[in-house]
């Protein structure tokens, strides 16, 4: 039995109908179209029966919840064999928040949408705030795992229809997300729908490589080896994605760290793609070539892109900014 059930019911609401919950064993009940949804592992599983049945290769499902299916096994199986915890997490947390510091989140009720492992929704709570994380596919039990000791409640949902009353959440973010799914524009538009007004919403988005050749040449390299890899089994993926990181560090990653340390060759350092795991684990570019290669759907944007999304969306205060991809974060009107 999830604990605190009563307390998660205030805030959890059929995704069918928006109707109330209540609890019956291992059940939630919807008291206004009566579906019910289980709780397993302790972790309420908050989805459509169609998107149920597309997770487990079952029923007559359409295109579009059969690539959300395929793409949530495809990062299930990623957190589940990348589950750790590492501190640099921490600053890469707030890198992503920018301009937000940590300041930002005392008080907060906040929606991780797209949770994956849970380190952000981790620090999220760690920096006072009470975090709703949910996830479509099996990496939800990995969050619940790594946030345990925090104030997050982790549910198994669609982030197309998340399982909350309209305008519930002090500040919403998705991190690595959207660019993954079939219509990421539309999702992001509905996600603003869970935003209270006065609220803010952050997005990292994929970018494309403008004004840099060599980054748009390799970019254009692994767009042509994912329309292999997305076809191969998860543990194929896996095995192929070590020497390709130790491709990355041979090439790049230990060039730029040569090239920090001489003097005069700082800003030659700069331009070299895949710095940043300079001060990552090895392990966690292993990691990022599996999702690289592995993720069913790739999107990638320009700035102009991602402002004209934020226009669309009538925010306030908005603004694009860099961090190996796109930062972009709005408010609400009120």
């Amino acid at each position: 039995m999830v604990d605190g059930i009563e307390k998660l019911l205030e805030t959890l609401r059929c995704p069918a109908c928006r109707g109330m919950l209540s609890h019956s064993a291992d059940m939630l009940v919807c008291s206004r179209c009566n579906l019910k949804y289980p709780i397993a592992a302790n972790i309420p599983r908050l989805l459509l029966p169609a998107m149920r049945d597309a997770l487990r290769g079952e029923g007559d499902v359409t295109v579009h919840e059969e690539t959300q299916a395929e793409t949530a096994r495809s990062f299930g199986y990623e957190w589940q064999s990348f589950p750790e915890m590492y501190e640099e997490w921490e600053r890469q947390f707030l890198g992503y928040m920018q301009p937000h510091a940590a300041d930002f989140f005392p008080g907060k009720k906040i929606l991780d949408a797209g949770c994956g492992n849970g380190r952000f929704a981790y620090y999220a709570a760690k920096y006072g705030a009470e975090v709703w994380a949910i996830d479509l596919g099996p990496a939800v039990e990995v969050a619940r795992r790594n946030t345990e000791p925090r104030n997050v409640h982790v549910v198994q949902a669609d982030l197309h229809n998340p399982p909350f009353a309209l305008e519930s959440f002090d500040f919403i973010y998705s991190i690595g997300v959207l660019h993954h799914l079939p219509n990421p524009e539309a999702a992001f538009q509905n996600l603003l729908r869970f935003l209270k007004r006065g609220g803010v919403v952050q997005i990292y988005l994929y970018w494309k490589a403008e004004r840099q050749p060599i980054k748009a040449a390799m970019l254009q390299g692994v767009a042509a080896a994912r329309r292999v890899t997305t076809r191969l089994p998860h543990g194929v993926v896996h095995a192929l994605a070590y020497p390709t990181a130790a491709a990355a560090f041979v090439f790049f990653v230990w060039p730029y760290m040569i090239l920090k340390r001489m003097p005069g060759f700082d800003r030659m350092a700069e331009d070299i793609p895949l710095k940043q795991y300079a001060s990552l684990p090895f392990k966690v570019c292993v990691n990022d070539q599996l999702d690289r290669f592995s993720a069913p759907i790739e999107n990638r944007y320009t700035r102009a892109d991602v402002q004209n999304w934020l226009t669309r969306a009538s925010l306030e205060a908005a603004s694009v900014g860099e961090n190996f991809g796109w930062i972009a974060t709005g408010r609400k009107a009120q």
